[in-house]
């Protein structure tokens, strides 16, 4: 038995009567579950399974089977193209294939890697940069603008974090002790967003610690009475 769960919006009531019927038929049935937040499962479920973590796939295994499909379905991608692709699906196969049957679909055989970036959802290089420029210049006004410039353009906030994060781990001029700082929050916020929290206010406040963090500010405000 195969089931591909969203354990996310599977309520612990449901998930006790999954362990139950476990137990009922474990000595003629093998359940198999693939997910891909594993803390969402609760333990008396998790603790019944063999744990199996996959890595992502590496630009070579992606790359050769990209090329496998598009010679299969008569598509043109180039080089750059196809590093596109292999960066935005991030070692996932399935969703690299998702990407370029919506690039197919709407720009026809021969694809580019703007039309890549078009369909996935990834927000430009210049609106992160922005945000980060914003943030390390310490004005706060200016911070605010971007996340309002963001969230009035409709990106996914989800993928704004992922991409600063990438913006952050690689800045050579960021000390590891701010990073870290930058990255605890970046985290926290991701956890917020999951559990269902406003876009706007978690964007601002990862612009708001990032700063702190840029310009060395305390991490906590403190006002005299």
């Amino acid at each position: 038995m195969l089931t591909h769960v969203n354990f996310i919006s599977l309520k612990t009531s449901l998930q006790n009567a999954l362990r139950r019927t476990m137990e009922t038929y474990s000595k003629v049935t093998r359940f198999f579950f693939i997910c891909n937040y594993i803390s969402r499962i609760i333990e008396p479920l998790a603790s019944r399974c063999a744990k199996f973590r996959f890595k992502p796939l590496s630009d070579e295994i992606m790359s050769s089977r990209i090329l496998h499909i598009c010679d299969q379905e008569g598509l043109n991608l180039d080089s750059e193209a196809l590093s596109t692709l292999s960066s935005i699906s991030q070692g996932d196969l399935r969703r690299a294939i998702t990407y370029l049957q919506g690039a197919a679909r709407l720009f026809g055989s021969s694809i580019s890697s703007k039309d890549l970036l078009s369909v996935s959802g990834v927000i430009p290089v210049e609106v992160v940069e922005a945000l980060y420029a914003a943030c390390k210049s310490g004005n706060f006004d200016l911070a605010n603008k971007e996340v309002n410039n963001i969230i009035a353009e409709g990106y996914p906030v989800s993928q704004m974090l992922s991409q600063l994060f990438d913006v952050v781990v690689e800045a050579d001029d960021v000390p590891d002790e701010q990073k870290a700082r930058i990255c605890k929050s970046l985290a926290e916020a991701d956890k917020r967003l999951v559990d269902g929290a406003d876009e706007y206010l978690q964007l601002l406040d990862v612009a708001s610690n990032t700063m702190r963090a840029l310009c060395n500010m305390p991490q906590e405000f403190s006002f005299e009475t």
